[in-house]
């Protein structure tokens, strides 16, 4: 039966930054609960059940810090962890700290307004549940809504048609003629795992990727001690660095190397494994120099070479393009071309026209015939997981979302709105570039010293004291945010990172590229000048990078 729940704080999200959050506020006395709409906790990971997925950031650093125990003790058998492995682990971190009772799951918030004068919001949800708080915290995913093509005939098709960022575990492509649209890392994932098992694959490309080996392998006991043993360092080394994903970073320009020392330390990180490492862990110059960045293109290229046997194959799935979008890695992508059940379609060229009653019609008029139509078309990146929600602030009645659609994903350190008090995005547009765990304990732990600010000022002066940014503040963030992107070569494609991949919205820098060390040093600054940035009562109004 619907309840009105009166508490200090609601936790939109039980992923990792959801999950975290409640845990430190029960930690600090704080009255709080958290919702989500799936059934169960996991976040990203409860809705990206496909075939194939995992993390493709390395096992011993995809978690938490905060519990040093259970950081040395919780199993993780290989170099990356699985969709299922990481949704057992935050099913343990519920249980083993006693939050599944502060949890309300099969809830999905529908709209929150920001009472001016009770100082207060007003928070409603698809159960008929309606919540009364002071703070409201999101973290409701920077990868949340899928981004459905717009694809004409797409209800009149007989077979199954399944999205992988909301997979139906039901539908099954074992044995069946399966088109996959999406050559992402969920595209890659779900090609490397279904290929073996399908009576046919069908890849539509429109745009080819670059893609390296995963590396990922058993991990044995004594390799597991060495780790335990250096984790501290681990964790300092990864809070420091600007991707926190495990591996050093050097400074090094790879063009400063001759061509036989490229070649070499082109080869090892290729042949060490993982994406990122090897695009951020060889040299810093591949995003920025287009010399350093055609190097690399032309050491994958002769890679994808040397894998695909087929001359038309190979044509399509070797890039033409800069090495620019979020790095990929595989555990097998390119050989599964190399089995005669598996074709790789132009969509560039000959794009997709519609979807018909037995399957995909190209512009040329030819059919391929399915049964099953994979979309890993990807996510409305950040802003997306707001599209459904009516959420209001102090000047109403235009919606969060709708506000950053007209005028922008506008937020101060990617945690706080101006014009919307008490709420705090702990993963919102412009946070870093960083992986997830460490990036959601460093915003959780500096949102909730926010909030403990507040209540020790509304103590002491007897009056609700409001956590929100200035304007200015958060135009500055912005500014920053672009000035940091200003030349990369992260935007030459049409990437999610700046929003590009959505036909007709307009692009925009949705994330901090300075990395989380960076960040952290802003946010300890911030705190330093009495929170500079946010108004008063809370801090100072002048904004201070």
């Amino acid at each position: 039966m619907p309840q009105e729940h009166r508490l200090d704080a609601l936790v939109v999200g039980a992923g990792f930054t959801g999950i975290y959050a409640l845990h430190v506020l029960l930690s600090q006395g704080f009255n709080v609960k958290a919702i989500d709409k799936a059934p169960e906790v996991g976040g990203t990971w409860w809705w990206n059940r496909y075939p194939g997925a995992m993390s493709d950031t390395w096992s011993h650093v995809y978690r938490y810090s905060f519990d040093k125990e259970l950081l040395e003790t919780y199993p993780w058998p290989r170099w990356y962890v699985t969709q299922r492995e990481v949704l057992e682990y935050l099913r343990h971190v519920v249980d083993r700290h006693n939050l599944r009772k502060h949890l309300q799951l099969a809830t999905e918030m529908k709209a929150a307004r920001w009472d001016d004068q009770a100082k207060l919001w007003h928070v409603t949800c698809s159960t008929g549940d309606v919540f009364v708080v002071r703070y409201l915290l999101t973290g409701m995913g920077l990868l949340n809504q899928p981004l459905i093509p717009d694809i004409p005939g797409i209800e009149s098709f007989r077979g199954k048609i399944a999205h992988t960022a909301s997979w139906d575990p039901t539908v099954s492509v074992d044995n069946k003629r399966v088109g996959v649209v999406g050559v992402g890392s969920s595209g890659v994932q779900f090609v490397t795992a279904v290929a073996p098992r399908v009576k046919s694959l069908h890849v539509f490309i429109r745009r080819a990727q670059y893609s390296i080996p995963s590396g990922n392998r058993l991990v044995g006991d004594d390799e597991r001690r060495a780790i335990n043993a250096r984790y501290r360092q681990i964790w300092a080394e990864a809070r420091a660095s600007s991707v926190a994903m495990g591996f050093p970073e050097p400074s090094r320009q790879l063009m400063d190397l001759s061509p036989a020392d490229r070649e070499e330390l082109l080869e090892n990180l290729y042949q060490s494994g993982s994406g990122l490492r090897f695009m951020l862990g060889g040299f810093v110059d591949v995003l920025v120099d287009r010399t350093a960045n055609e190097e690399v293109c032309h050491f994958l290229r002769k890679k994808i070479a040397g894998i695909v046997q087929d001359p038309a194959k190979r044509a399509m799935l070797t890039p033409t393009e800069s090495y620019s979008r979020r790095p990929l890695c595989d555990d097998g992508y390119y050989e599964r071309f190399n089995q005669d059940n598996v074709f790789a379609v132009e969509a560039m060229k000959n794009p997709i026209t519609a979807i018909v009653p037995e399957g995909i019609r190209m512009a040329d008029g030819t059919v391929h015939e399915l049964d099953v139509i994979v979309l890993a078309t990807g996510f409305v990146s950040f802003t997306g997981s707001y599209s459904s929600v009516a959420l209001t602030g102090r000047h109403g009645p235009t919606s969060l979302h709708d506000l950053w659609e007209n005028h922008g994903a506008s937020t101060y350190l990617g945690m706080s709105v101006a014009g919307f008090p008490n709420l705090l995005t702990l993963n919102g547009p412009t946070t870093a570039f960083a992986n997830i765990p460490p990036l959601a304990e460093t915003n959780v732990d500096f949102a909730v010293g926010l909030m403990k600010r507040a209540e020790s000022l509304s103590a002491q002066r007897g009056y609700p004291c409001e956590i929100e940014a200035t304007a200015e503040a958060a135009k500055k963030w912005a500014e920053l945010c672009e000035a940091m992107a200003e030349g990369s070569i992260f935007r030459d494609a049409p990437s999610w990172l700046f929003r590009q991949n959505i036909p007709g919205k307009k692009s925009m820098t949705q994330m901090y590229v300075g990395g989380l060390g960076r960040l952290r040093g802003v946010l300890a600054d911030v705190k330093s000048r009495g929170y500079e940035g946010f108004k008063e009562p809370v801090g100072q109004t002048k904004a201070h990078l």
